[in-house]
């Protein structure tokens, strides 16, 4: 069955809390976008809540990333049921949508050997700081990224003041059990637009079984209803107001992204990526950065919470050569290290990479 695209509109009700592994002295600092492996912890965990979403199982639903085996032997499997990107920010002005996208690790056109030497000095001078700075591009301008053709350094340096949202500290005090103390700490928080569809965040999502996007569509209403995504869920934080799926038509030209340029030489993550043990050839990653995710086993299934282990992932905007699958990452605490989880369920971080074909220069 041929693929499809869907794009995934969120609105968030209240503030957004999603953990940074780089926080500053007392601060539990939050970005202002959602990792992939969060988004489908969050439906992987409200899944395994309801037990079964439109007759399927979360046991079959598990089953489709993992095929039931140890996660080096995912190279035997056609794919999982769906992957998706990250979450990223876009806002409606008037009659114009605006969508951002991560920033491609590959040299834009401007400061590639591609381009004359002297443009490409007025190009450093002018703009290189503003795009080694910026994460996220606007959609038209990652197309012209992607197809390395002509400069975007200085459309980018007119977007990069742009912003959705704004952020704010909150303190906040956890009470000593033993002592009944309280330690003061600052949480960094995320807001946009609540009162209407204006702002928020979206994700990308490719699947071949129509069947799986309406359960999806049923596993984000109960999010809606009964919890949220990211973290201080208790505190209000990450709740959704509404949100929308829809898909994407092949001719639909506004997201020409997603099947990039005809000479495409390489591929641009929009997602994070895990690479399975036949895909870890740094030889075959053109640009890339690396995140350290880590945290706790913050599961609906136990009030027991241990720390996850940790595990280096590419990171959006990564550029590789190949079009590698990734996997999904079995985390599940050592019986020998951590007995007392023993009976209890395996955890797993979504590792699987959502490709964008780009062309680059492979001299530069």
């Amino acid at each position: 069955m041929q693929e499809k695209n869907y794009i995934v509109h969120l609105f968030f009700r209240n503030a957004l809390h999603i953990g940074s592994s780089r926080s500053g002295a007392g601060v539990e600092s939050s970005l202002d976008f959602i990792h992939s492996d969060t988004l489908w912890a969050a439906i992987a965990n409200y899944w395994a809540m309801l037990g079964s979403v439109n007759g399927v199982s979360f046991k079959d639903f598990l089953d489709g990333f993992t095929g039931g085996k140890d996660d080096e032997l995912k190279s035997e499997l056609n794919g999982p049921p769906f992957t998706l990107s990250s979450a990223f920010p876009f806002s409606v002005r008037g009659r114009e949508s605006r969508y951002w996208l991560p920033k491609p690790l590959s040299l834009s056109f401007g400061l590639s050997k591609m381009n004359s030497s002297e443009s490409r000095k007025i190009e450093r001078e002018r703009y290189a700081k503003t795009l080694k700075s910026s994460r996220f591009i606007l959609r038209e301008n990652f197309v012209r990224w992607q197809v390395l053709t002509s400069p975007v350094g200085h459309d980018v340096f007119l977007e990069h003041s742009e912003r959705i949202g704004y952020d704010a500290i909150r303190p906040q005090a956890a009470i000593d059990r033993l002592t009944n103390c309280a330690n003061l700490f600052h949480s960094a928080l995320s807001y946009m637009e609540p009162v209407s569809e204006r702002e928020g965040l979206y994700f990308l999502l490719r699947a071949t079984d129509d069947s799986m996007v309406r359960a999806l569509e049923t596993v984000l209403q109960v999010i809606s209803e009964a919890g949220g995504i990211g973290g201080d869920i208790s505190s209000g934080c990450g709740e959704l107001r509404a949100h929308t799926i829809s898909q994407i038509q092949e001719d639909d030209v506004t997201w020409a992204c997603l099947s990039g340029p005809a000479e495409s030489n390489a591929y641009c993550l929009l997602s994070l990526f895990a690479p399975s043990s036949t895909e870890q050839q740094s030889d075959r990653y053109a640009a890339f950065n690396t995140v350290i995710r880590k945290g706790w086993t913050g599961s609906l299934s136990t009030v027991m919470q241990k720390k996850r282990k940790t595990v280096n992932m590419l990171t959006e905007g990564s550029v590789i050569l190949n079009e590698y699958q990734g996997r999904l990452v079995n985390l599940t605490p050592d019986p020998e290290v951590t007995p007392e989880w023993q009976g209890l369920h395996d955890i797993y971080r979504y590792g699987f990479a959502f490709l964008v074909p780009i062309r680059i220069n492979i001299n530069d």
